[in-house]
């Protein structure tokens, strides 16, 4: 199940990404509207409200651990709040500060991952949430704190999409990782 969102969530950061970039870019012509990215926003994040309703379910019923679903709600919530800001017009304040506490849950996410690592996919999945971790608080600094860095904000986005959640996620079901 992971796996199957992370490609969604690798997708939705690329899109999210080269709409980031070229938002700050002042190049019209490769502009991507807010509305069109939260089209992927919102599929992305609906998909997770499934997944991670089953993924909850699941657990209630076999008594492991709900930590799995709450590191998975954060990205659900992320793409759902996106996704919904898009067709609003919120500002994305709220979610900036948001995104400022989610460093102090994927920090100690990336440590307990390594530490208890078994394959290649969790080595990646450790460095994931560090990667994560500085994103969503670079999300802070831009929506929050109203920093210029919305260029390089969008290409590390964009590059996190690909490197972070679609590369691992195909590489472990093509059984390399």
């Amino acid at each position: 199940m992971l796996q199957f969102f992370l490609v969604l969530v690798g997708i939705t950061l690329f899109v999210n990404g080269m709409h980031i970039c070229y938002a700050h870019s002042g190049d019209e012509t490769k502009h991507i509207h807010i509305k069109d990215a939260g089209v992927i926003n919102l599929f992305t994040g609906l998909i997770g409200i499934i997944l991670l309703s089953i993924l909850a379910a699941d657990t209630t019923r076999t008594g492991d651990s709900l930590a799995p679903a709450a590191y998975m709600g954060l990205f659900v919530l992320t793409y759902t709040w996106l996704g919904i800001n898009a067709f609003t017009g919120a500002d994305g304040k709220a979610f900036g500060w948001f995104s400022l506490l989610v460093p102090f849950i994927g920090i100690p996410v990336a440590w307990q991952t390594f530490n208890s690592a078994t394959t290649g996919f969790d080595v990646w999945m450790g460095f994931s949430w560090l990667a994560w971790s500085v994103l969503w608080f670079m999300f802070f600094l831009l929506l929050a704190r109203n920093m210029a860095i919305g260029k390089v904000t969008g290409v590390l986005t964009a590059v996190m999409g690909i490197t972070t959640a679609l590369m691992p996620a195909i590489l472990n079901f093509w059984g390399v990782i």
